[in-house]
């Protein structure tokens, strides 16, 4: 009785008042802690952006006092990459020039588009000692790389535009880094990327957004778009990225350049950020932008070396075979103008049927295939990217600022499966499509190690069919747009996602891929777009975009080839090219 007496006082002060008064106050206290972990996210980005905004503006001033004229500077940074590395070579050139001139190119491209992260302050010093070193010489001696913000880089951040990585410096560069480094080359600039490196976009609350060299009003595409903005408008000849979903050749399909995407693990990765490194059955692969096919071919003939196989023994020890690269035997190459799941628009098309007169004159047998499933295949790669349900993404964001690029899919991807489920169903009806709804279906992840394993099953099987579709039809090679459609405006990835399906195909199937720009858009090309059509969600948003001011941009087409070809890939982006030359 005692004891009911006790436990009746205890609770006299549970009255509804009081219950109110202590909710409110946990509720206050959380939102405090809330609003106190936002500002602290803030101001750790703010300070970020500032150093780096001031680093840049420091190595302005100190290269404006080297006098550098803008007749020197147009002198070398228009040099070919093969006319560039003769120079260098023969000494008629020295490495710091080259390195003075690319650096304030940079610099000044950077404040018209927002593409460089920082500068690389050890690389005066490098080309320095370029220029004092005796006996043979780097393949890339005194050559200037651009690296993308994702490489480490030894004593600098690695971000990937997250918060949470802001003053944690590596202690240790990349592998593909020290390789670059041996072989002579100076890593000079760091390059922008996406928050979290998962659209084609190019922006982050860190860095910004990055523009696209044609039309500033559009993005440069992701995730190397910082890459593929700084080659395109002429600060840096060479530059590294990776790519996961498209994320070299997006770029270098939407700013006009070269991209190659290798087989995963022909160049090492070793020393990339690890937040998609547990996903391992689409891996991401580390790959080259340049001007032209043969600044990717000089760098892909120097990373393949045996330094980089003693650094990374995962990688299977096969340097560039030039046999393969200068072969003239005619191919059997398979072409599409669209997948068969997003209609590509007439100016790939054009891209496409442009490149196969190019290579029916160098003999080779061109076949027209359609690829297998391109619907099928997407969905099996949104569920392999989204096979945690998105945990890894949420945990490496917590308490940070989401970029508008990422915003909604961050705000879906936090909600109940059953609210997942019904927003699906909805989206589907209205897109007349279900692959929207399809896409926040796969944000809620899979179920069980079994159903994983039964994924990666269906996985094999899509890549055992197609390499029988390869071999039926007796192809070597494939050519096919380098994306659905040119650079699209800035915030528009969500309306335009689909069109994905043009690059992560390849990155499923693990097979290499490169993009080679053909053509631009023209007057013509947009009023054909009268009969694209209008069916789904993704084709209205695509034909909205088009009539948007398209003109001009560029359209490239890819060259796609078995595992372990890359030098094939290669190839055919040469040929191509070489068949350009005086073509207005």
């Amino acid at each position: 009785m005692d004891r009911l007496k006790k436990l009746d006082v205890n609770m006299e002060w549970m009255t509804p008042r009081n219950v109110s008064v202590v909710f409110l106050s946990l509720v206050t206290v959380k939102a405090s802690h809330s609003i106190y972990k936002y500002y602290r996210a803030k101001s750790k980005v703010k300070a970020k952006r500032e150093e780096c905004l001031a680093a840049c503006e420091k190595l302005a001033e100190h290269l404006n006092k080297k006098g550098i004229t803008q007749e020197k500077k147009d002198a070398i940074t228009r040099l070919s990459i093969t006319e560039l590395i003769e120079k260098l070579q023969s000494g008629e050139l020295k490495a710091v020039d080259v390195y003075e001139c690319y650096q304030a190119a940079a610099l000044e491209v950077n404040r018209r588009l927002n593409c460089v992260v920082e500068p690389i302050w050890e690389a005066e010093e490098m080309a320095i000692e370029r220029d004092q070193r005796s006996g043979t010489k780097g393949p890339l001696h005194g050559v200037p790389v651009s690296i993308k913000e994702n490489y480490y880089i030894k004593g600098y951040d690695c971000t990937a535009g997250m918060q949470k990585c802001i003053g944690e410096p590596v202690s240790e560069d990349a592998v593909i880094v020290k390789v670059l480094k041996k072989q002579g080359a100076v890593p000079f600039v760091r390059t922008n990327v996406p928050q979290t490196m998962m659209t084609f976009e190019c922006s982050n609350p860190i860095y910004g957004r990055t523009l696209n060299p044609h039309d500033e009003d559009r993005g440069p595409g992701g995730s190397s778009g910082g890459e593929g903005a700084l080659i395109a408008a002429g600060g840096s000849i060479l530059g590294i990225g990776t790519d996961i979903g498209g994320s070299i050749r997006i770029p270098a399909n939407m700013c006009g350049i070269c991209g190659l995407k290798p087989t995963v693990g022909r160049l090492s990765s070793n020393g990339t950020h690890k937040l998609t490194k547990g996903q391992t059955l689409v891996r991401s692969a580390a790959g080259v932008l340049a001007r032209d096919v043969d600044g990717v071919v000089i760098a892909m003939r120097a990373l393949l070396c045996q330094y980089m196989f003693d650094l990374d023994p995962t990688v299977p020890p096969i340097q560039f075979r030039e046999e393969i690269y200068s072969d003239k035997a005619p191919l059997r190459i398979g072409f599409y103008l669209d997948d068969g799941y997003i209609p590509s628009v007439p100016s790939m098309h054009r891209a496409v049927e442009k490149a196969k007169v190019i290579l029916e004159t160098q003999g080779h047998k061109m076949i027209q295939m359609q690829p297998l499933d391109a619907r099928r295949m997407f969905k099996l790669f949104l569920d392999t990217v989204g096979a945690d349900g998105t945990k890894t993404y949420r945990v490496c964001m917590e308490d940070d600022i989401y970029d508008s690029t990422v915003r909604q899919f961050f705000f879906t991807s936090t909600l109940p499966g059953a609210v997942k489920k019904v927003i699906g169903w909805v989206m589907a009806a209205i897109a007349r499509d279900d692959m929207p709804g399809y896409m926040i279906k796969a944000l809620s992840g899979i179920g069980s190690v079994y159903d994983y394993w039964n994924h990666a099953l269906d996985i094999e099987e899509y890549k055992d069919e197609t390499l029988a579709l390869w071999r039926s039809q007796g192809i070597d090679a494939v050519i096919c747009p380098g994306f659905a459609f040119p650079a699209i405006p800035h915030n528009s990835f969500g309306d335009l996602v689909g069109g994905t399906s043009y690059s992560s195909m390849y990155n499923l199937l693990n097979y290499p891929a490169g993009v080679v720009p053909v053509t631009k858009v023209t007057e013509q090309d947009v009023k054909d777009m009268a009969n694209y059509p209008q069916k789904t969600m993704f084709e209205k948003n695509i034909k909205k975009m088009m009539l948007g001011g398209t003109v001009g941009l560029s359209c490239g087409v890819q060259c796609v080839a078995l595992p372990y070809r890359e030098e094939l890939v290669l190839r055919l982006m040469k040929e191509i090219e070489e068949g350009l030359k005086g073509d207005n």
